[in-house]
């Protein structure tokens, strides 16, 4: 019984290593591949969004350069400009009719204006929507400075701070030109707010339910609103590795990093050099990896089914092959005990069932012989020749040793695969036909018949002309009436190709 138990737990351990490492393998190949997978299609999202905004706000802006650009071309502003550098009669009026078309006609035409001043050629902001810079003198202000060095047709824009307004504001200027002579009269001033910045950045369309897209300045400092802290903008500060990155090397960077709150982020950065601008696109790892942890619960239930079906079928498998071998065992050990009518009851239509059917024919044969021996009261030694015909009609290796391990009958398949003859080998030992290590091997498995006196059926392995072949044997002891137990018997099937066919698949 532990023989076949033993037989059992090895063939079902062989059939699940042999299924369950490739099984193994598969998952984990596929599950780190699309983890990968997942992990670059985020992280190209979110330089695709970055790449969107940037280009959105460069589209803004020129808008906004535009716009300061068609306002410096106005015939109008023009006109009032020159009277106001006339007599100082003439010169208030003027400022009025000015200071009345700019805040009529010009700061309606576009909401995120926040205040326009006109400037003289000196410096002076002599009309502007907003009173308090009247009569200011600006000519220490980049945005005058670089606005009356711009020719016809292009403008300064920067964000700025102000003094003036006490707040940082995107300042746009151009100079305004007289037709007379192409000489600066002066210089127009558009100031805009920062918030429609935000109306860039808080469009969260696609980014879930932490993710961002956010501007930062080369001093840190948040430019547009934060979705997760109130009124960030402009005080709160990111000493990010992405900022940090883009300032000390213009260096744009895609990955995983900390924000500015210290939560993990799968983020994406950009630079928009020309203002000073670091546009991040991110989300919460948590929220851009969670389907990775859908991946990985569905590639364990695969691996469980798997492993469950393989085992299942390993089990059934193990089952039915040991227990067909069993019934073998059970049937060579009624028939060596005597009980010549018994058969094994064929199953199976693989190399065991034509294992069991050429048992049965060696029972059927044997019976016939034993029983017309026992008519002539004749030994079963005494009919070797008879016998030996029978044995030769099956497909089955067939041989008879003594207990010293000396063959004393070999059928004709035995002569076939291992190209010897009844003559060369009846009388010798396996050392004497085969290679040391297969010879001892066999002894070694007869021993245990002779010794237990019970039948084994074991895998054995044979050299033969294409390579070493595996067999399925059954070995059992033999007696007689004079001597008792005088050897072994031992019938063996080759099942080489079987369990390639069964490793190919």
């Amino acid at each position: 019984m532990n023989l076949f138990l033993s037989f059992k737990k090895r063939l079902l351990l062989f059939t699940l290593s042999i299924s369950l490492i490739p099984i193994a393998a598969i998952t984990t190949i596929y599950y780190f591949n699309a983890r990968n997978t997942i992990r670059y299609q985020i992280l190209e999202q979110l330089r695709a969004v970055a790449e969107s905004k940037r280009l959105h706000i460069r589209s803004f802006m020129e808008t906004k350069k535009v716009r300061t650009i068609d306002f410096s071309a106005d015939g109008y502003i023009k006109d009032m400009l020159k009277k106001t550098l006339r007599g100082e009669a003439r010169k208030q009026d003027a400022v009025m009719s000015l200071n009345e078309y700019l805040s009529k006609k010009k700061l309606s035409l576009d909401r995120q204006l926040i205040a326009i001043a006109i400037a003289d050629k000196n410096g002076e902001v002599v009309a502007s929507t907003n009173e308090k810079l009247i009569g200011k003198h600006i000519s220490d202000q980049d945005v005058f400075v670089q606005g009356i060095s711009k020719g016809s047709g292009d403008a300064y824009i920067k964000p700025r701070y102000f003094p003036y307004f006490d707040m940082t504001c995107i300042l746009t200027s151009s100079s305004i030109i007289s037709e007379q002579d192409a000489r600066p009269l002066g210089v127009i001033i558009n100031a805009y707010s920062l918030a429609f910045l935000n109306e860039i950045t808080t469009d969260r369309v696609g980014m879930g339910e932490s993710g961002e897209v956010y501007l930062v300045n080369r001093d840190k400092i948040m430019v547009t609103e934060s979705r997760f802290i109130e009124s960030a903008s402009p005080r709160l500060k990111v000493d990010t590795k992405p900022v940090r990155a883009s300032i000390d090397s213009d260096t744009e960077m895609v990955g995983v990093y900390p924000d500015y709150r210290g939560i993990p982020v799968v983020g994406a950065s950009l630079n928009i050099p020309e203002y000073g601008w670091i546009l991040l696109s991110e989300i919460d790892e948590e929220e851009a990896l969670k389907p990775l942890k859908t991946l990985g619960i569905v590639a364990l239930i695969f691996g469980i089914v798997g492993v469950v079906t393989v085992g299942s079928m390993g089990i059934v498998f193990a089952t039915s092959t040991s227990k067909t071998i069993k019934n073998m065992t059970a049937a060579a050990e009624r028939l060596a005990g005597g009980d010549l009518s018994y058969r094994v009851k064929i199953t199976r239509k693989d190399e065991i069932g034509a294992l069991m059917n050429s048992f049965n024919v060696m029972a059927d044969k044997l019976s016939r012989e034993i029983t017309e021996h026992r008519r002539v009261e004749e030994s079963l030694r005494k009919s070797t020749e008879q016998a030996q015909i029978i044995l030769d009609n099956t497909t089955a290796v067939i041989y008879l040793k003594d207990t010293d391990g000396r063959y004393m009958l070999i059928n004709h398949q035995y002569e076939e695969l291992f190209h010897v003859t009844k003559e060369q080998v009846v009388g010798k030992t396996d050392y004497d036909v085969f290679p040391k290590e297969f010879a001892e091997a066999f002894r070694m498995n007869d021993r245990k018949v002779l010794e237990t006196r019970t039948s084994l059926v074991i895998e054995e392995l044979a050299p033969q002309d294409d390579g070493v072949h595996t067999y399925i044997s059954l070995k059992f002891p033999m007696y007689d009436s004079v001597e008792g137990l005088y050897g072994v018997c031992g019938i063996s099937t080759d099942i080489t190709e079987r369990k390639r066919t069964g490793k190919s698949k």
